[in-house]
């Protein structure tokens, strides 16, 4: 296992290399991003995922797809439903094993199994209604650690110290995922994968939690892969915005924007535009 210091200095590296690329990335169709080889892909890396494909049967649900995650880089997927999306979370999460190719964390192909330096967030917060608020946090901190120190922290961060000893089902929808949201910053995941973490939230809630989101970035640079249906979230939150269809990755955009960001500013308004528009008439 590689020590603390190995992965801040890993991370600090490859945030650079991320904003490096970002300043000079422009809005690019993927016919040759997607045909790259695995071996192409820069060693920096977080996350590799090098010609994965994925088929259920006769069905193939996702064509070779190759990716690369930065550490500090948050990288939203947006698509139709059946557009391959959460089929690539689960295959980086590890709940799915790849008709095809590989998944790699910082080089080291992916064994069989939830991947350990992943957490994954989905749109049911997924509390225990007999643990208390803490008891659900304490789950994911990591052996070895100060756990209730560590839990608590997190929950200080998600707005909801005062609620530690309360149960999930007195809490309302948007507390709920603000709970998962704190058992995935305690689980010191080197990687958090957001499965339409918000969609089931009122469009109040949902924007409060995605400033949340982009505050505990700021505070944190945790590195992270958004699915989500809506694309003002995925330009707000990430940077770089991909657009699946058919099983693959067909568009990539840099958002080479300050933080936080400007939902009224001219340049968010056109990307924003830009990805709705190969989402709704893309390849």
């Amino acid at each position: 296992m590689s020590s603390p210091i190995y992965w801040s200095v890993t991370c600090f590296v490859g945030t650079l290399l991320t904003k490096s690329r970002n300043m000079s990335a422009t809005m690019t169709p993927l016919t040759l991003f997607e045909a790259r080889p695995a071996e192409a892909l820069p060693k920096s890396s977080l996350l590799k995922v090098a010609n994965v494909s994925k088929s259920f049967g006769a069905n193939r649900a996702l064509h070779p797809v190759n990716l690369q995650i930065g550490c500090g880089e948050v990288v939203a997927i947006v698509g139709r439903s059946g557009s391959g999306k959460s089929t690539l979370l689960r295959l980086i999460a590890g709940l799915d094993k790849p008709t095809a190719g590989r998944v790699f964390i910082d080089n080291e192909p992916l064994r069989p199994g939830i991947n350990p330096r992943a957490r994954l967030m989905f749109q049911d917060a997924a509390l225990l209604p007999w643990l208390s608020v803490l008891e659900n946090v304490l789950l994911a901190t990591p052996r070895g650690s100060d756990r209730r120190q560590v839990a608590r922290a997190a929950l200080e961060q998600v707005g909801l110290a005062a609620r530690e000893r309360e149960w999930p089902l007195v809490l309302s929808g948007g507390q709920r995922q603000r709970v998962a949201l704190a058992r995935a910053l305690a689980s010191a995941a080197e990687l958090i994968l957001f499965d339409e973490p918000l969609g089931a939230l009122d469009a109040l809630t949902r924007l409060e939690m995605q400033n949340l989101i982009e505050r505990l970035w700021l505070e944190t640079r945790f590195s992270a892969v958004l699915v989500t249906h809506d694309v003002e979230e995925a330009v707000a939150l990430a940077d770089r915005v991909l657009v699946m269809e058919g099983g693959k990755l067909i568009f990539e955009t840099a958002v080479d924007l300050e933080r936080p960001r400007a939902r009224s500013g001219r340049v968010f308004i056109d990307l924003k535009e830009s990805v709705l528009e190969q989402v709704m008439h893309g390849r």
